[in-house]
């Protein structure tokens, strides 16, 4: 890490803090995680959790966060680097239903709040995990509902999980048997017509999911995905491009996707 990057963390830590208990013990899980992860010494059968208690946009709330599962490296992109702070920015109008498809431990769910309090956000999780620290972590929020299911492009049971890191878990032919829902049923149970935006983060999920059975497209105005080899951007604005969408930036793997 270059020596501006290590002094931005600092601030950034030392801003989003409450006390200097919170400030020092992150400081100091996040090396003990960055350097086993570099050496590729990571256990990530520890399940060590600490609570923090940070403070962002005049709310103070509670993060449960594991240090050897990844859970350290998704709250800096979510929070320090704000992937997905310049997608929203061409949004045209606030969303009020908002969608989060791999929700994780709810820190994007969490970020998005922040920033439209009055939106309705449903954050679907897969992993009963993760799903645990989710619930924990935006049980300050109060309009972030949890759901723990996995999405699919049909109802029925798909095998989830399978992967060491906590981000990294996906339907896959190994895992554990997992409730699966599709978006229209998600959009029948929980009201979300249209739904204003939608983000999905489902480690190569998508494919299936944007491919098929995708007539739900057509009541989505906007998207920001992260998309997974070997999905490529072409494949997506094959994909979407019927229902009168387009790709308005690229970012990495990160897309946003509006219609015209």
């Amino acid at each position: 890490m270059s020596f501006n990057n290590y002094i931005s963390k600092l601030l950034f830590n030392a801003t989003i803090s409450v006390s200097v208990k919170t400030f020092v013990a992150f400081i100091i899980n996040s090396k003990r995680y960055s350097s086993r992860f570099k050496r590729n010494t990571l256990d990530t059968n520890n399940n060590e959790t600490f609570v923090y208690k940070f403070k962002r946009e005049g709310k103070k709330f509670n993060l449960y966060l594991r240090t050897f599962k990844g859970d350290i490296d998704i709250f800096y992109e979510v929070f320090w680097k704000k992937t997905y702070d310049k997608p929203l920015k061409i949004l045209k109008e606030k969303p009020k239903v908002i969608l989060d498809l791999g929700a994780h431990i709810g820190l994007t769910s969490i970020y998005l709040s922040l920033r439209y309090p009055e939106a309705k956000i449903i954050a679907l999780e897969a992993s009963t995990e993760n799903f645990l620290l989710l619930k924990e972590n935006t049980s300050a929020f109060k309009n972030i509902e949890c759901v723990n299911k996995a999405v699919y492009f049909e109802d029925g049971i798909v095998n989830f999980g399978g992967e060491k890191l906590s981000y990294n878990q996906k339907v896959s032919d190994r895992g554990t048997p997992t409730i699966a829902v599709s978006i229209d049923s998600l959009m029948k149970e929980y009201g979300l017509n249209p739904i204003d935006l939608l983000k999905v983060d489902i480690e190569g999920g998508e494919i299936d999911l944007l491919s098929k059975n995708n007539y739900w497209l057509e009541k989505v105005k906007n998207i920001i995905i992260e998309i997974h080899h070997p999905y490529t951007p072409e494949d997506l604005n094959k994909d979407l491009e019927p229902f009168g969408y387009k790709i308005r930036q690229h970012l990495n793997a990160v897309l946003s996707v509006n219609k015209e």
